[in-house]
């Protein structure tokens, strides 16, 4: 097999036929010609027969490495003269516009953001930080799917916290799907005004749940007039627990000064060490918390009750209780 041949195969770039193949000591530069005759604009898609001129210097991408030898692709390119964009180099259906990658080069260093930190993909693929953003946003504004907003009746909002939580980004997601379909930095009412923006009124007017922290910032956004005005509202499980446990801890510390004002002194420097056997789950108590709660169960009073309430809430939303002992458990308080 020749070697063109050979990498016309490896390399399965569309639209291309391989014309030389240069091995030099730290890289591999391979030449290509495009089979089709007509040129199209890298911009808009205008394609036509007719050149305006041909590039005096050939044009090169960067392509997956074969092993331990940078891999290049060069090749002639002729111009374009749009009617929307004026004089153009030629678009190549193995890259993207204004690129000096290949498509596949892109498309793996997109899909390593999603699994790795932008520092050690840097590292990886030997390219600086400002490229990888690059091309980050070039992938994205081609790769996402362009129907994601559509048939969204079950959302959920969130925001992540990036660069050592001094920085917010806002995410919304089809609980349907269980695949997030949009995202913004920011996480105030105007940060998801704008996702209702891009989705408008008649999607919104169509999403019947929507869940969300307890935070007013999302659900001012919610309610707002052409937003999701006919979606129930479902406040996140972790924050509600989160809230109660929060209440309970308020109720032990109260409890505590209660008992540093008794004459045995002692009392509270045993009970400062509830916190623990109170606050963590059932399952993952030590021997000596598990011991104490035992103790907290007997003298009961409201601190055993705000305890009880809080497992009670978290087995709700854990799903660990039928219909009719979530209504026995309610009742109850």
């Amino acid at each position: 097999m020749r070697v063109t041949t050979a990498f016309k195969r490896l390399m399965d770039l569309p639209g291309v036929s391989v014309s030389e193949v240069d091995f030099q000591p730290a890289r591999v530069v391979v030449t290509v010609r495009l089979r089709s005759r007509k040129l199209f604009c890298p911009e808009c898609g205008f394609t036509t027969k007719a050149r305006y001129d041909t590039r005096p210097v050939p044009s090169w991408w960067r392509h997956l490495d074969l092993g331990r030898w940078r891999l290049e692709v060069r090749a002639d390119l002729r111009r374009i003269d749009c009617p929307t964009h004026g004089a153009r180099t030629e678009g190549v259906p193995f890259a993207r516009a204004g690129s000096k990658f290949t498509r596949d080069f892109e498309d793996l260093v997109g899909w390593l953001a999603t699994i790795m930190d932008k520092t050690a993909l840097r590292r990886l693929v030997r390219i600086d930080w400002d490229t990888v953003g690059r091309i980050i946003e070039r992938v994205m504004a081609t790769g996402l799917d362009k129907r994601r907003l559509d048939n969204l009746f079950v959302a959920g909002v969130d925001e992540v916290s990036w660069r050592k939580g001094h920085s917010y980004v806002t995410l919304v997601s089809n609980h349907t799907t269980g695949k997030f379909v949009w995202g913004k930095e920011g996480k105030d009412t105007a940060t998801l005004d704008s996702f209702f923006d891009d989705l408008g009124e008649e999607r919104s007017a169509q999403i019947t749940a929507m869940s969300m922290d307890m935070g007013p910032a999302y659900e001012k956004s919610a309610r707002k007039e052409h937003h999701a005005v006919n979606a129930v509202i479902c406040y996140d499980p972790f924050h509600v627990v989160q809230l109660v446990t929060t209440a309970l801890d308020k109720v032990r510390r109260e409890v505590w000064q209660d008992l540093r004002k008794l004459p045995d002194q002692e009392a509270a420097k045993r009970f400062k060490g509830a916190r623990w056997a109170l606050l963590k789950n059932p399952g993952d108590l030590t021997d000596d918390q598990a011991a104490t709660l035992r103790k907290l169960k007997r003298r009961g009073g409201d601190l055993w009750r705000a305890y009880a309430l809080k497992e009670a809430l978290r087995a709700i939303f854990a799903g660990d209780l039928t219909e009719d002992e979530v209504g026995e458990l309610l009742d109850r308080f």
